[in-house]
């Protein structure tokens, strides 16, 4: 998990780099095929410590734009947000060493249709738009219907799975949305589950 605390003896003082950059790549392989109020989300974003790392391939205003999107993906419930985990950082680091230059620029030419169909409504970007409007474009965006396409409604379910990748394999998303067993027991093949019955991080 991106962000469990490593323990003494758990893992080798010098991790293997290229096995980790692998396994990073194959799971996002897997998971990437396919309403809070968010008016302070953008300002939230903007800001950020000065001390944070500096974007691996988004530019600052599409990382923005990325974490409010990722924030209307996942909002902050009774359980942390993708804004929370720093969904959106994740998002440009896959991006950055998974993408290659073709989907990279796709990503980049989504997120500038996203902010054009902003601006056409209201001379404002997403990010500066008040929640309802955000959520309207959402919908939209995610059916492919005015004023989005088809190619906007693919890159939306991209997004998505970004999105989703990122929370799920963060600390709080395995543990507090998912149940999280560090070291698993034998096979129980009857088990009562509940309304509240967490599905298993793996």
């Amino acid at each position: 998990m991106q962000q469990n605390r490593e323990r003494a003896g758990d893992l080798p003082a010098q991790p293997d780099r290229a096995r980790r950059a692998a396994l990073m790549r194959l799971g996002a392989l897997c998971g990437l095929t396919g309403l809070a109020d968010l008016g302070l989300v953008a300002d939230a974003l903007a800001a950020a410590p000065v001390a944070a790392a500096a974007p691996a391939l988004l530019s600052p205003a599409e990382l923005q734009l990325t974490g409010v999107l990722a924030e209307l993906v996942i909002p902050r419930t009774d359980t942390p947000g993708a804004l929370d985990v720093g969904a959106h950082r994740t998002v440009d680091h896959l991006l950055a060493v998974c993408a290659e230059a073709p989907a990279q620029a796709a990503y980049k030419a989504g997120l500038a249709r996203i902010d054009a169909a902003a601006r056409a409504g209201g001379g404002k970007g997403f990010a500066a738009l008040p929640a309802a409007r955000q959520v309207a474009l959402l919908r939209a965006l995610d059916a492919g219907s005015a004023p989005f396409g088809p190619a906007d409604q693919g890159f939306f379910r991209q997004l998505k799975g970004y999105v989703a990748f990122a929370y799920y394999t963060s600390e709080a998303g395995a543990t507090q949305e998912l149940a999280y067993l560090p070291v698993p027991g034998g096979f129980k093949g009857d088990i009562k589950l509940t309304r509240t019955t967490h599905a298993w991080a793996i």
